[in-house]
């Protein structure tokens, strides 16, 4: 009769969302959170996670700021609004991806071979994102292009694919895997991409505050962040299978195939240099200084030893299968 009650509560408990979570993570639409979706890496080290998708970085970043999430992942411009709000109360802990991750896609039976082709026309991206950056990177270096010379449309990443295909904006500007879905659908192309223009990775955040409470658990997080991180390595094909199902579960449509060649195109590893990540932020942060963006350049804040910790736990539960 016990046993039977347990079982009821334990139910209930499921039904109800009053099981314990550990972590509550903002993740972005990134092709590994696809796949952190589809497999439980975090379960193998003994942690519960709420894992929510945020549409932004804009929303990802005040979810954490609001503590309502723990832990979040976002690019170098969102970083440094990040530090930019709250000081030393953030701490970069590790990154999830880096490489050529954003791109302007157009349709598949247009003309368009170049930006300067399409002045005056319709194009959209999601404003105060990393892809807005790149784009004003982009023009910077660009004497016959500036932001004035398009009709801007600020458009959530989940509704670029569909405006594109129904000839409501000419182009649009995100990161993968959304223009990678254009193009698996076959009526987008690349028109450009921005790998020059993206170098430094995406990261992960948390609060001191968090880390100090409960450093065990970030250190499972990232510990099964680089489980993440090795399978797509060493077995794209599994990765990608887990990450598309995943993603038909959630109403999007991206093949095995599509995830396969983002999982080789893009680099998930979690590791970084500090100093050359830290050069790089502060690179960003001079230039949305410029463009107007921010008002003064912030100081970073970064706990390596959580990742130090994180690779050698991950190392013994590897030498447990063996």
């Amino acid at each position: 009769m016990r046993k039977s009650l347990i079982i009821l509560l334990l139910l209930l408990m499921s039904i109800f969302g009053f099981s314990k979570v550990d972590i509550r993570y903002g993740g972005q639409y990134y092709p590994g959170e696809f796949l952190l979706k589809g497999y439980d890496f975090f379960s193998k080290f003994g942690i519960i996670v709420n894992h929510k998708l945020f549409s932004s970085g804009t929303e990802n970043s005040l979810a954490l700021i609001s503590g309502n999430i723990d832990v979040n992942v976002g690019s170098d411009s969102k970083t440094v609004a990040l530090f930019n709000t709250i000081g030393d109360k953030a701490l970069i802990i590790g990154v999830i991806q880096r490489g050529d991750r954003y791109s302007t896609i157009v349709r598949s039976d247009s003309k368009y071979t170049d930006w300067s082709q399409l002045k005056g026309k319709k194009v959209a991206t999601r404003f105060g994102t990393g892809a807005e950056f790149v784009l004003r990177k982009f023009f910077e270096s660009r004497n016959d292009l500036k932001w004035e010379d398009f009709e801007w449309v600020n458009m959530k990443v989940e509704d670029m694919v569909l405006a594109l295909k129904s000839g409501k904006i000419e182009a649009f500007t995100a990161w993968e895997p959304t223009p990678s879905i254009a193009v698996a659908q076959g009526f987008g192309k690349v028109l450009m991409n921005f790998g020059k223009y993206a170098l430094t990775p995406v990261q992960i955040h948390t609060t001191k505050k968090f880390a100090e409470k409960h450093r065990d658990l970030l250190v499972k997080f990232l510990a099964a962040q680089l489980e993440k991180a090795d399978m797509i390595k060493n077995h794209p094909e599994e990765a990608a299978k887990y990450a598309s199902l995943a993603a038909k579960k959630m109403g999007i449509d991206i093949s095995e195939e599509a995830f396969n060649i983002l999982f080789k195109k893009i680099d998930f590893s979690i590791e970084f240099d500090k100093k050359q990540l830290e050069e790089e932020l502060i690179n960003t942060a001079i230039f949305l200084k410029e463009q107007g963006k921010i008002d003064k350049i912030p100081k970073f804040y970064f706990d390596k030893s959580i990742l130090e910790d994180a690779k050698k736990l991950y190392e013994e539960k590897k030498n447990e299968k063996k």
